[in-house]
């Protein structure tokens, strides 16, 4: 899982940006990747906002609000929420000021219509500097149970990265195809993983 789309031993080539340019970042990664772990490190070093759309909508199923209610059953099977609910409430956090110096998108998109979609939105907000994290499938499962997240039994944890094969590897090919990823090695611990991340956005610059 997670290898067909990029080759490990020949890095990609990232999209370049300007100095001065909005630092726009996507990260990739299957659940259990520490790609929250290192998006949470990545936006407080470089003050830019992490938006992460599972924090979003789990926090709209625990306060009980109208999007969480319409999610909660999806997110319970471990299934991906509708492409144009998604597209709602991205396209809605990157209106926010805070965003204009850049951003952090962990979790979207997960589809290549969401792609499209980010494509639109980024028409005058600059380029995209775009990550994934690779980590082997039954790596991927030890993590998930160990965390011991309520979504995280082991019949969701499968469900979840067989959907993440099936509907969010395209996407890493669609950004492949158009030379603006690289795929980083997740296997290792936290801190070396996160030089790496810097090393590739250092090169992006």
């Amino acid at each position: 899982m997670f290898q067909s789309s990029a080759s490990l031993s020949r890095p990609l080539p990232i999209v370049p940006a300007a100095d001065d340019a909005p630092l726009n970042i996507v990260l990739f990664g299957p659940p259990g990747a520490g790609k929250g772990t290192q998006a949470d490190r990545f936006s407080a070093r470089h003050g830019i906002p992490k938006i992460s759309t599972g924090e979003i909508l789990r926090k709209a199923v625990d306060e009980g609000t109208g999007l969480g209610a319409a999610v909660a059953d999806t997110l319970r099977r471990g299934a991906l929420v509708d492409d144009g609910l998604m597209n709602r409430i991205v396209r809605a956090r990157l209106e926010r000021p805070d965003t204009a110096g850049g951003f952090l998108l962990d979790g979207f998109p997960r589809t290549v219509p969401q792609a499209r979609a980010l494509d639109a939105m980024m028409e005058e907000r600059g380029g995209l500097i775009v990550i994934a994290l690779h980590v082997m499938a039954d790596v991927l499962v030890d993590r998930l149970a160990a965390r011991g997240r309520s979504d995280d039994k082991q019949s969701v944890i499968r469900e979840r990265l067989r959907i993440y094969a099936r509907e969010t590897e395209p996407v890493i090919d669609y950004y492949t195809k158009r030379g603006l990823i690289t795929v980083l090695d997740g296997h290792y611990s936290p801190d070396v993983v996160f030089q790496s991340i810097e090393a590739a956005v250092a090169r992006a610059k």
